[in-house]
């Protein structure tokens, strides 16, 4: 598993009380590597019903305020806990120093992670290509609803002003919580307002559970995402100017894997789809080639590298059988009765259970509508060599004729222009989108679908 990276600019918090002296902004620095150091924050607070709660952040990968499902104190420690992902954090509150002394763990490893109270956190970077309002075409906020679920979602539909019959995209974000602009780096505020300004009428929203989306986000899973990218596809359909038989979706990450099952499965409603950072192996194996390119870039041994990728591939060939979870668990502890409790955890969350097992070839080799696939050269979250090789023999065995494969280079997974594409770089790269990339999209469907 992967460390969890997240960040925000927050404001600190004086003590509400004397001896309490947890709730505030609290930020420390944990060295990974020799090569890598992270920044991490957590925001305490107390609720209506004077219970703890914590949000973490960290600093090198821009998202933030990410939710930890326990906050437990005593006079003179903490335990801060995100079980669905594994995480922990465990620490000893020093009235001396005001600081919190303790460690951070996650996939079985452990960081010292000592924490002292801040006003803020560090400044984001300057990112020159974010746009500034006032826009130069009409832009909506809309709502939707996702009738099987229940639950209403929010978003931002943008048009060319006075267009008529008008060629669409439906943005669909990766994993994690982004909202409709992807706020940790802008890249669906970016992209809405290049595709805009170039002639298409584009759909952001925010996922369930996020920003003015209702529905339980940590609840959900691959294929729960997936009927919401579906009725927001109808309700772009349906929407004043738009042409119901040209709308298209461009999808990042999870999202490329979400355009081609509705691509598969609606053949009717989708002219074409862009997959960025795109998926093409099984959900266990690219989990296995993450974890392995992140610890390379970390300096890790190959044959710890190795030793890693053998245990995590039993422990994931368990966790992604249709068994219950009591039965899985079983199994989990029987194969490794060492297991930390936070791995243990992460490993029974349904969405990742469900997303080990995906095969993006039961989708892809169904898919007959115009594709466009590119990774970065740089990629180390979706490596562009076993993917794109993945997905042109999956589009092969569908017998399409019409799509570009392309592996870009210099390009990280969020197609920033890269020195090493680690996601700890992210957050420090000014860049949002090479335009390159930008103008690629536009060249790309101006030829294939207008």
């Amino acid at each position: 598993m992967t460390i969890i990276l997240i960040t925000g600019l927050l404001q600190g918090q004086d003590m509400e009380k004397s001896g309490d002296p947890y709730p505030g902004l609290w930020l420390g620095t944990m060295q990974v590597s020799e090569q890598l150091s992270l920044q991490i924050a957590y925001q305490i607070e107390r609720d209506e019903n004077g219970a703890y709660t914590a949000k973490m952040n960290v600093i090198e990968q821009k998202a933030f305020d990410i939710p930890m499902n326990i906050c437990e104190t005593s006079q003179d420690s903490i335990l801060i806990r995100m079980d669905a992902a594994g995480i922990a954090y465990h620490g000893s509150y020093s009235p001396e120093t005001n600081q919190i002394s303790g460690a951070y763990s996650q996939g079985g490893s452990t960081f010292a992670l000592n924490l002292e109270r801040v006003e803020q956190l560090p400044l984001e970077v300057e990112r020159p290509q974010t746009p500034v309002r006032p826009f130069p075409y009409d832009e909506e906020e809309v709502k939707f609803e996702n009738a099987s679920a229940g639950i209403t979602l929010a978003g931002t539909l943008t048009k060319p002003t006075d267009g008529k019959g008008l060629t669409a995209v439906l943005l669909v974000a990766g994993s994690g919580r982004n909202d409709r602009d992807e706020t940790s780096m802008g890249h669906f505020l970016l992209l809405s307002d290049y595709l805009t300004r170039n002639g298409y009428a584009v759909l952001r929203y925010d996922k369930r559970g996020v920003g003015e989306s209702g529905g339980d986000y940590g609840a959900a899973t691959t294929f729960d995402f997936a009927e919401d990218a579906l009725a927001a596809l109808k309700f772009l359909q349906d929407c004043d100017g738009i042409d119901a038989g040209s709308v298209g979706i461009i999808g990042h990450s999870e999202g490329a894997l979400i355009a081609p099952i509705l691509a598969s499965e609606n053949k009717d409603d989708v002219a074409f789809i862009v997959m960025m950072g795109a998926i093409g192996v099984k959900g266990s194996e690219l989990l296995l080639l993450q974890s392995a390119r992140m610890a390379e870039m970390s300096g890790v041994p190959q044959e710890e590298i190795s030793a890693m990728t053998q245990k995590n591939r039993v422990l994931y060939e368990i966790a992604a059988s249709t068994e219950s979870d009591s039965v899985v668990a079983r199994k989990l502890r029987e194969t490794d009765p060492g297991i930390e409790n936070n791995d243990y955890n992460g490993l029974l969350w349904s969405w990742f259970r469900t997303f080990l097992r995906l095969e993006p070839d039961s989708y892809l080799s169904k898919v007959s509508c115009p594709v466009l696939a590119i990774n970065g050269e740089k990629d180390v979250q979706c490596p562009p060599e076993e993917n794109l090789a993945a997905i042109e023999q999956s589009l092969q065995q569908a017998g399409n004729t019409s799509y570009e494969i392309q592996t870009l280079p210099g390009l990280n997974h969020l197609f920033q222009t890269a020195e090493s594409g680690s996601p700890y770089e992210y957050e420090q790269i000014a860049e949002i989108i090479s335009p390159d990339v930008l103008q690629l999209l536009v060249d790309w469907m101006d030829r294939v679908v207008k």
